[in-house]
């Protein structure tokens, strides 16, 4: 089986991988196109970089997926419903990409969603679902933390990939939560079983969220090549997740294409422009829904969707405020976007 063997991310010395190369690679997983799933990554560090901020995407789409099943539940659907709906998305079409959101992590959830509890899982095989025994922490072991701040030091913003640390570290703060829970309890009537309109709403929330966070990946990827001088080769190094990795979907040959066609690129939302464009109000009409109806919490979607807003805008308004609040308390000073240089106004003594 092709498909068998892992994915490797391996960086250092050029003349080393040469040495070595032809084993990692007859070792590695095969893409459907044969391509092994090895690549020299660079000098130095790039190969824990990738691996890192592999590890960075797969916190996000794992934490995307843990918000659909969220989602899911407040609408009061079963395990198995869940699980059906999800079954379905892997062959559905999104926009002119067919089986869009196909991958393993997918797979994963599919079959999270709808385990029953079994002795051998500690609990009892009495057709409870797993999922609600299941304690609601989420252990980590530090790579999403140091991705997200290595970003924040080069300035590369990355609000999906924070958000999904973040919320690995709000579960972890479960007596925290039952304490609060005691005193501020904002429980609210259960939400209707969910329409077909809904449904399709959600599955675009999540493959506009997917899309967002891997687009935040490849930035810092990208920003950490240029600050490290990693020599890295994009394109190839998406092309090494396609099999043997936890990312590996049916979306990264479509993203794999997209480098390798504009090497320049200004971000991966371009790539998916039509799609995003298309379904947009499909994410906004969930995410309000989900706000306004259940108590569902959802912020790597959230992040997802100021993400894809901010990062498209020609004008930032509330950027244009905080730039003006910094001149009035710090004489920071502020640029015009008609004409060069940096500028201070009179301002009124408000102190």
């Amino acid at each position: 089986d092709m498909g068998k063997g892992p994915a490797f991310f391996p960086g250092g010395t050029p003349s080393v991988w040469n040495d070595i190369r032809e084993i990692i690679e007859a070792a590695s997983a095969k893409a459907e196109d044969g391509r092994p799933c090895a690549v020299m990554n660079g000098k130095g560090g790039a190969g824990s970089c990738v691996k890192m901020y592999h590890n960075a995407g797969e916190y996000a789409i794992l934490q995307i997926w843990g918000e659909v099943h969220a989602i899911m539940q407040a609408w009061g659907m079963s395990g198995d419903e869940e699980s059906e709906v999800l079954r379905s998305w892997k062959t559905k079409a999104g926009g002119s990409h067919e089986n869009l959101l196909n991958s393993y992590m997918l797979d994963l959830t599919v079959e999270v969603v709808k385990a029953r509890d079994a002795v051998s899982a500690g609990g009892e095989s009495d057709g409870s679902l797993l999922i609600d025994k299941t304690n609601d922490m989420i252990g980590s072991k530090g790579t999403g933390l140091w991705s997200v701040q290595e970003a924040l030091g080069v300035g590369v913003p990355c609000p999906s990939l924070a958000a999904a640390v973040l919320a690995r570290q709000m579960s972890m703060q479960r007596g925290e939560r039952l304490a609060n829970n005691s005193k501020l309890d904002l429980a609210i009537a259960p939400a209707a079983k969910p329409t077909v309109e809904m449904l399709e709403n959600l599955y675009w929330s999540a493959a506009i969220s997917i899309i967002a966070s891997y687009a935040q990946m490849f930035q810092c990827l990208r920003t950490l090549d240029r600050e490290f001088e990693f020599g890295l080769n994009l394109p190839a190094t998406i092309a090494t997740f396609r099999a043997g990795c936890i990312l590996q979907g049916q979306m990264l040959a479509p993203m794999t294409r997209a480098f390798e066609e504009d090497p320049n690129l200004s971000s991966l939302l371009a790539a998916f422009a039509p799609e995003i464009a298309a379904n947009m109000t499909r994410f906004k009409s969930n995410v309000a829904d989900i706000l306004c109806n259940t108590n569902a919490a959802i912020p790597v979607m959230t992040a997802s969707l100021s993400y894809v807003q901010t990062m498209t805008q020609t004008k930032i308004p509330s950027a244009q405020c905080v730039a003006l609040q910094r001149d009035i308390f710090g004489r920071h000073g502020f640029k015009r976007v008609d004409k060069e240089g940096d500028f201070n106004a009179t301002w009124p003594e408000l102190q």
